[in-house]
């Protein structure tokens, strides 16, 4: 199966500490080259995994369109990414308290 290059916004609960915030649960834009939306999940958790991160949800998931413009941060994931298949890129990280 061909790789793609996807976009999506992902809600993630860190480790106490990791944050300047002190808050565990955040949200961020990563782009990262997977197949399918499944392998896409799998590959994002295993990355996350390594820093001790949880995935808690996926939004605004979908394969890059080219001729898009995603905005200024986005276009430069975009652009990182593309030229390394094995790349992952994470946006600015917003932290929230929980409710």
């Amino acid at each position: 199966m061909m790789e793609k290059l996807w976009i999506t916004t992902v809600e993630v609960q860190v480790e106490p500490g990791d944050m300047p915030s002190g808050d565990t649960l955040g949200f961020m834009r990563v782009t990262m080259w997977a197949p399918s939306h499944e392998e896409l999940c799998r590959r994002l958790e295993a990355y996350l995994a390594k820093y001790q991160w949880k995935l808690l949800s996926m939004e605004k998931t979908e394969v890059v369109d080219p001729s898009r413009d995603y905005g200024d941060e986005e276009n430069q994931l975009i652009e990182e990414t593309l030229h390394d298949p094995n790349a992952v890129r994470l946006g600015t990280y917003y932290s929230y308290k929980p409710e």
